[in-house]
C-alpha cells in the first residue's frame, strides 16, 4: 500500500492547476494590483507543468556581454513608444522560445526606428530552426544576427514548428540570402533602471525576469513578483513611468487576451526586471539594413 502512495503522488502534482478560483479569491484579497476572473483567465486548465513549458529554465550565458555606457541622468519622467514602428504583440504558443521572440521583436522596432525601413515582424522562427547553438536568450539572438549578416523577415520564414529545419529559399521561393536585413552592428547592454531607461530613449528594448505563478492572473495595474519562481521569462519594454510609482510597460508574447491587451506594467525592481538577466537586458544600437 504504501509503494502504491508513493508511485501516484508525482502524478497528482504533474496535474497541479496553475489557476484556481480558491487561488484567484486570494490573490484579489492580498495584491494591489487588478486580477483577471478565474473564468476569463487564458490560463485556467493549464496545469503548473504546461506553463513551465511556456518559461526559460537554462540561465543566461554572461561571457559575451558588453559594457554599459553612462547612462542619462536627464530622463523624463515618462517615455512610451508607440508609433508605426511599434509592432503589436506576438503569440509563443506552447513554445519556451520566448527569449528568441523578445530579441527578434525588439530588432523588429529598433530596426524600423533607426533605419526608416519597417520590414514588418522579423523572423523568430530563422532563429529558432537555423541557429546552431540554439541560443535561448535575446543576446543569442544577436550573435545569430551578426553572422548571419542580418535576418529575414517573418513573410520569408513564417512561424511553424520548433523542429522546422532551416530553408535554403523563402516561402514564395525567392532567395533566402538576400532577403536578410536589419543586421545589428552595435548593441548595449541595460542594467539597472536608469541604463534601462536610457537605452529606452532610442527604442523598445529586451528584458527577462522570472516568473512568479500569480503572473498568470494579472490583468491591469503595476504587477510585482510574489512567491517562488516558476521559470525565467523575456518580453520586450516599449516604455515607462514613474506615476504613481516607478514601473515598465511591458509587451508579453502570450497574445493580446492576457494583460492589458497582450501588455503589463511591472514595478521597475521586482522580478529581477530591472537587470539580473544581462543576456535578456539588451539592445541594438545600429543597424546595417
Amino acid at each position: 500500500m504504501l509503494l502504491i502512495l508513493f508511485l501516484t503522488i508525482p502524478a497528482v502534482f504533474c496535474k497541479e492547476m496553475i489557476v484556481t478560483k480558491e487561488y484567484t479569491d486570494y490573490l484579489k484579497r492580498h495584491v494591489e494590483w487588478e486580477v483577471v476572473d478565474y473564468e476569463d483567465n487564458i490560463f485556467r486548465g493549464w496545469t503548473v507543468d504546461e506553463v513551465k513549458a511556456l518559461l526559460i529554465h537554462e540561465l543566461p550565458q554572461f561571457d559575451e556581454i558588453l559594457p554599459n555606457v553612462e547612462a542619462d541622468t536627464a530622463l523624463p519622467s515618462k517615455l512610451v513608444w508607440g508609433a508605426n514602428c511599434i509592432h503589436g504583440v506576438r503569440n509563443q504558443g506552447q513554445s519556451g522560445a520566448s527569449g528568441v521572440y523578445a530579441g527578434v521583436d525588439m530588432l523588429s522596432d529598433r530596426c524600423c526606428i533607426h533605419t526608416g525601413k519597417d520590414h514588418g515582424f522579423l523572423s523568430a522562427q530563422e532563429v529558432i530552426s537555423c541557429d546552431p547553438r540554439g541560443g535561448r536568450w535575446p543576446s543569442d539572438v544577436l550573435n545569430y544576427v551578426e553572422k548571419a549578416r542580418g535576418i529575414v523577415p517573418e513573410a520569408c520564414f513564417p512561424s511553424k514548428s520548433p523542429n522546422t529545419p532551416c530553408p535554403n529559399r523563402c516561402v514564395d521561393g525567392s532567395d533566402w540570402q538576400a532577403a536578410h536585413v536589419c543586421r545589428c552592428t552595435v548593441r548595449r547592454t541595460c542594467i539597472g533602471v536608469e541604463f534601462m531607461k536610457s537605452c529606452l530613449e532610442d527604442g523598445p528594448i529586451s528584458v527577462g525576469f522570472y516568473v512568479s505563478r500569480s503572473f498568470m492572473s494579472y490583468k491591469s495595474g503595476i504587477y510585482k513578483c510574489d512567491g517562488s519562481s516558476l521559470g525565467l521569462h523575456a518580453v520586450v519594454a516599449v516604455g515607462y513611468g514613474d506615476d504613481p510609482e516607478c514601473h515598465w510597460i511591458l509587451r508579453n508574447s502570450w497574445g493580446t487576451n492576457w494583460g492589458m491587451k497582450g501588455y503589463c506594467h511591472m514595478a521597475c525592481q521586482t522580478c529581477g526586471v530591472h537587470g539580473t538577466y544581462p543576456s535578456a537586458n539588451v539592445a541594438c544600437e545600429r543597424f546595417v539594413s
